[in-house]
């Protein structure tokens, strides 16, 4: 059993994840498990305004699972932080007051500058340092509620954006179909230029020259990159650090949008319970390249939870 073990908990809007980590050193560390459950707390959330009951009874029962897995590895200091799901939620303390009074769990909710930030430092923490060679990287995290981004610059301070762009909200609020429809596919993916284009143009424009590297973490991203290496086991390892091509993603994107849901679930790499949300991610991840004119897109599994984690360590909290 690994001594000084921590943890760090995310409750995010469609996944529930936790990664338990051992200090190896001064301000590092190596993570020892993973654990994940997709229990898409922010299910209906778009449209009520409010967690569902439902969702929420689900995502308490994954936590409480987690907790004996922390249990489990006797984990003394953990850090469990909430997302965008709970942070827009007119119930989303009751829910917060739910886990601390049945659980004892202490939940951070996190600004979207700070889920930027601990996805920023993820990333950083395992991404090849030849990628950071060009003028500008743009690192983003593609949700299950909203999207963060992260612009680097040399001799600059990072700048940080979020937009309520997420997979699962946003498969909520313009539902496809299943199969899919071509038409409702087109509409969105016209929607995605407007919007991201728009971002583009606002956040990114005036500091650059030229399009920025793009760098992606996080489900929608590694969800791809699980789909083109076929995995039968996701591998992090794997993933970090992995190239894809806008063709790849585009032909991705392409055959989940010919499919129902059943068949997607069934496809090598595919987590089955991210079936029904990935056609809106792969497009969004699509059309993020296409916006921002590149053709390459490196794919980081560390993020968040990583951030997260290194915090701890700093702040002798492993």
């Amino acid at each position: 059993m690994p001594r000084l073990s921590f943890a760090a908990l995310d409750i995010g809007s469609l996944t529930v994840r936790l990664a338990v980590a051992e200090a190896t050193g001064p301000g590092r560390f190596r993570v020892i498990d993973h654990h994940r459950e997709v229990t898409g707390l922010a299910q209906g959330l778009a449209q009520e305004g409010s967690l569902a009951p439902e969702a929420m009874d689900r995502t308490f029962k994954a936590i409480a699972g987690l907790i004996q897995v922390m249990q489990t590895y006797g984990v003394e200091h953990y850090q469990a932080v909430a997302t965008h799901a709970v942070r827009q939620a007119r119930n989303g303390q009751v829910f917060l007051d739910r886990l601390r009074d049945s659980l004892g769990l202490t939940v951070r909710v996190l600004s979207p500058e700070e889920e930027a930030r601990f996805a920023l430092q993820g990333v950083l923490s395992v991404l090849a340092p030849d990628f950071l060679q060009d003028e500008a990287v743009a690192v983003f995290d593609v949700g299950g509620g909203s999207s963060e981004w992260a612009l680097l610059r040399p001799g600059h301070h990072p700048r940080f954006a979020s937009l309520p762009l997420g997979v699962l909200t946003l498969s909520q609020a313009r539902p496809l179909g299943d199969p899919p429809s071509p038409e409702r596919v087109s509409a969105l993916k016209q929607e995605l230029q407007e919007q991201l284009g728009e971002f583009y143009r606002q956040f990114f424009q005036p500091h650059l020259s030229e399009p920025p590297r793009l760098v992606g973490t996080a489900g929608a991203v590694t969800a791809l990159a699980a789909l083109s290496l076929k995995m039968s086991k996701y591998e992090p390892n794997k993933v970090n650090n992995l190239i894809m091509t806008r063709a790849q993603i585009a032909a991705l994107a392409q055959q989940l949008a010919g499919l129902p849901e059943a068949q997607r679930a069934l496809l090598p790499g595919m987590e089955a319970a991210k079936a029904g949300v990935m056609v809106t991610g792969a497009l969004i991840i699509l059309t993020i390249l296409e916006v921002f004119r590149q053709d390459l897109l490196v794919v980081i599994d560390a993020g968040l939870l990583e951030g997260v984690l290194g915090q701890m360590v700093i702040g002798g909290g492993g």
